[in-house]
């Protein structure tokens, strides 16, 4: 049984995944298999895992029809024989003693998850600083996308948990998954630690069509937010509304700065019930969208 292993879901990424899978060759700790699923793919991108793996039997290709990343990972995690699974999106990329570092620090201390510090990186090369959000289930709900959201290659997960509290990625979800894998695992109380002053994960910052993106971030947002509201009980189903109410006010904002009618129509992937929760609870969440927006566009 391999220590580590990393499933990267693929769909159309060829000109991305050699770099990817050359930041897991790299790594100092070499026990690691590696399964790419391929997700219905119409470039060369499974052809580019299949020569790989003729050169690398650590890594595995699996391929499915076009199901959504969600349904990509869940196929790896069914398949994974590590001790430790880790993600990557096949478009980013893991520093050099990632996996050594926190599978040393996870052991020491029997934690179930552990993450690190991440960088973005844009087209031209040139990396941010370094940031690290120290994590709980109240943040996960109230603050993800608002300064504490954090890329799933930064996390390192024990098989043995996720197996126990039977975590999955649901196909259903074809919107921010990662955040609602975040929230069932931090639902399920794990022991779980940062380690801060270490980059271990970098992710790739495309920056073309940012007015066309925020829209699609927006309705994206909004459709997962009706989604979970479903889902959501008790005390975490008030926090969720209190997130909502800070969207809505990113939405305002967005509204304002871009006269689209298309950022308008988004407001309708809420339930009006909700959206009228929502909007009573704007006076509280104003404060803590002025914090995110002094930490985000003043100290930075």
């Amino acid at each position: 049984m391999s220590k580590v292993t990393i499933i990267i879901p693929c769909y159309n990424q060829a000109g991305y995944l050699r770099k990817a899978v050359a930041s897991l060759q790299a790594q100092t700790l070499a026990d690691w298999e590696c399964i790419v699923v391929d997700d219905g793919s119409t470039d060369n991108s499974a052809e580019i895992v299949a020569n790989l793996a003729l050169r690398d039997s650590r890594i595995r290709l699996i391929q499915q029809l076009n199901s959504g990343s969600a349904a990509a990972r869940d196929t790896g995690l069914r398949e994974a024989k590590g001790a430790y699974i880790q993600f990557l999106d096949a478009d980013d990329w893991i520093a050099p003693e990632k996996l050594e570092r926190q599978v040393a620090q996870m052991e020491r201390a029997e934690l179930d998850i552990s993450y690190t510090a991440f960088c973005s990186e844009n087209s031209q090369g040139q990396q941010s600083r370094p940031r690290i959000y120290r994590l709980s289930l109240a943040r996960i709900l109230t603050r993800w996308g608002l300064g504490a959201s954090t890329p799933i290659h930064s996390f390192l997960y024990r098989t043995d948990f996720i197996r126990k509290h039977d975590l999955r990625f649901q196909s259903d979800c074809r919107v921010r998954e990662d955040w609602k894998w975040h929230m069932a695992c931090f639902m399920a109380h794990p022991k779980q630690t940062a380690l801060p002053d270490y980059c271990g994960a970098i992710y790739y910052r495309n920056e073309q069509g940012k007015t066309g993106s925020y829209i699609r971030m927006q309705e994206g947002n909004f459709a997962f937010m009706a989604y979970m509201a479903a889902l959501l009980k008790g005390w975490h189903a008030f926090l969720w509304t209190y997130r909502i109410s800070e969207e809505l006010w990113i939405w305002l904002l967005r509204m304002l700065k871009y006269r689209s009618t298309a950022i308008a129509k988004n407001l309708l992937q809420l339930p009006t019930g909700l959206t009228v929760a929502a909007m009573l609870l704007m006076p509280v969440s104003l404060f803590g969208i002025v914090r995110y927006f002094i930490q985000t566009y003043v100290k930075r």
